[in-house]
């Protein structure tokens, strides 16, 4: 495996933790996530993003109170960077990513996340239009 780089952390109300962050596989940058459980240590890491048209970059990883995550990345779809999000599930894990950003006119980068006590996240990057770069947005509810 290749280098390590950007990592985040976020910790829930227990006392447990995810981190992410983005890995060199000899050919791109993949987006990486391990569980710490408070009174257990770290979990294995685990891959979270799956798609490999190229390099994943810049994760944000943010807990809601129940202990649910949603993680957010830039990574490009052979013509223009998207954002792309995972949610981590309590007592579950990881979905599948999920493309949150479809306005392909430029390249969408630099995501972040926040979210709500309720689990109501927003994301958002910046994103040109061919002209000049805008604020976009995205909500999770």
């Amino acid at each position: 495996d290749g280098g390590a780089n950007y990592p985040q952390i976020a910790i829930d109300t227990t006392g447990s933790a995810l981190a992410v962050w983005q890995q060199h596989d000899g050919l791109r940058f993949n987006i990486w996530s391990n569980r710490y459980t408070a009174g257990k240590g770290w979990s294995t890491p685990e891959l979270i993003e799956t798609d490999n048209l190229g390099p994943a970059q810049l994760p944000q990883v943010v807990f809601d109170l129940a202990g649910n995550a949603l993680a957010v990345w830039q990574q490009p779809d052979g013509a223009y960077y998207s954002i792309w999000s995972n949610r981590y599930t309590a007592g579950t894990g990881w979905g599948t990513p999920q493309l949150i950003e479809i306005d392909n006119a430029g390249n969408a980068l630099s995501p972040i996340i926040a979210i709500d006590a309720a689990g109501n996240a927003l994301a958002v990057w910046h994103q040109s239009d061919g002209t000049r770069f805008n604020i976009w947005s995205n909500r999770y509810q």
